[in-house]
C-alpha cells in the first residue's frame, strides 16, 4: 500500500489539471482499493491505492460514459482522467459528485425500510440488460460470458480460501465449509444461468440515498463491475426485479451470503492490508461458528 499524504493527491490534481484551482480538498472515504477527496464540494478525486485497482477504474471510466444512459439512477460520470506524476503513480479519476447519504450510514430505521427497495430493483433489471459484448470490448480484457466460466472462477476462490484462509480458521469451520462448498459445487444445476454485467459490489455503502424526499440519489463504486451471475447484485431485491430467476437462483444468493466474507479477506490479505484482518474475521465467525 502507498504510503502518500494529502500534498500528494492534491499536487497530482493541480499538475494534471491546473484549470481546477482547489479551494477545498476533504478526504471524502478511504475503501480498500481507494481513497476518495472531495474537492470544492464539486468534484470526487478517486486515486486507486494499486496498480489492479488502477486497472479497474481505467476499464470503470472507458464503461459508464455508455451505461450512464440506460440506468435510471445517476452514476459517475468522469470528467477528469488524470495521469501519473512525480506526486502519484497511478492513473486516477474525478466525477461530478453526487449528493447523498450510504444508506449503511443511514439509521437502523431506514435500513429495514421498504421505499428505497423497488428503485434499487429497477436499476439491476436495467444494468443487467446492458450488452455484455459491449463491456468485453470497453474492458479489453476476457471476461466470464458463460455460468461455466464463473463456477471455474468460484472454484479457483476455493483453492485460494484452502491455502490462504484455512490456517485462521478452526478446525470445525474447516469441516463444515469444506462440506458445504463441495456439495454447492457439485450440483452443476445451480449454476445454469445466463450471465449479466453486474456491479459486484451492490451493498449498502454503495448506495445513496435522500432521507428526506426518500429517494435512491445514486450508485457508486463500480471498479468491481464485470459480467457475471445477475443473482449476486439482487439478493434480496428479488420482488422487485424483472430479469430471469432461474431454478438455482436461491441456492446461488444464499451460498453468496455465506461466502461473502471470503473473497474480501482474501483480498486484504493478498494487498497485505493486516488492520483490517479481525474484523472480517468476525463477520466469518458469525456465519460459520468457530
Amino acid at each position: 500500500m502507498l504510503e502518500l499524504t494529502e500534498k500528494n493527491y492534491h499536487a497530482a490534481i493541480t499538475e494534471n489539471f491546473p484549470q481546477v484551482l482547489i479551494e477545498t480538498c476533504e478526504p471524502l472515504n478511504e475503501g480498500w482499493a481507494n481513497r476518495t477527496f472531495l474537492v470544492n464540494q464539486q468534484i470526487v478525486f478517486r486515486f486507486p491505492k494499486h496498480q489492479v485497482a488502477a486497472d479497474d477504474l481505467v476499464r470503470e471510466m472507458r464503461l459508464l460514459p455508455e451505461l450512464a444512459p440506460t440506468v435510471p439512477l445517476s452514476i459517475p460520470q468522469y470528467l477528469y482522467h488524470g495521469q501519473p506524476t512525480q506526486h502519484y503513480p497511478f492513473v486516477f479519476g474525478g466525477y461530478a459528485f453526487i449528493d447523498g447519504t450510504p444508506l449503511n450510514q443511514c439509521s437502523p430505521h431506514v435500513q429495514s425500510a421498504s421505499w428505497w427497495q423497488p428503485p434499487l430493483g429497477t436499476f439491476l433489471t436495467a444494468l443487467h440488460r446492458f450488452p455484455i459484448d459491449r463491456v468485453q470490448d470497453l474492458f479489453e480484457i476476457d471476461v466470464c460470458t458463460t455460468s461455466q466460466a464463473w463456477q471455474e472462477g468460484i472454484t479457483k476462490m476455493w483453492e485460494k480460501i484452502r491455502t490462504y484462509i484455512f490456517p485462521l480458521l478452526t478446525r470445525r469451520q474447516q469441516e463444515e465449509l469444506t462440506t458445504y462448498f463441495e456439495q454447492v459445487m457439485a450440483n452443476q444445476s445451480i449454476f445454469s444461468f445466463t450471465p449479466v454485467v453486474i456491479h459486484q459490489d451492490f451493498y449498502s455503502h454503495n448506495i445513496l440515498v435522500d432521507v428526506d424526499t426518500e429517494t435512491v440519489t445514486g450508485i457508486i463504486d463500480w471498479g468491481s463491475c464485470t459480467v457475471g451471475d445477475p443473482a449476486e447484485d439482487v439478493g434480496d431485491l428479488g420482488a422487485y426485479y424483472d430479469g430471469i430467476i432461474d431454478d438455482g437462483w436461491h441456492s446461488r444468493c444464499a451460498f453468496y451470503r455465506r461466502t461473502a466474507p471470503f473473497p474480501d479477506l482474501l483480498y486484504v490479505l493478498e494487498h497485505n492490508q493486516q488492520e483490517k484482518v479481525a474484523s472480517i474475521m468476525r463477520k466469518i465467525d458469525a456465519l460459520w461458528m468457530p
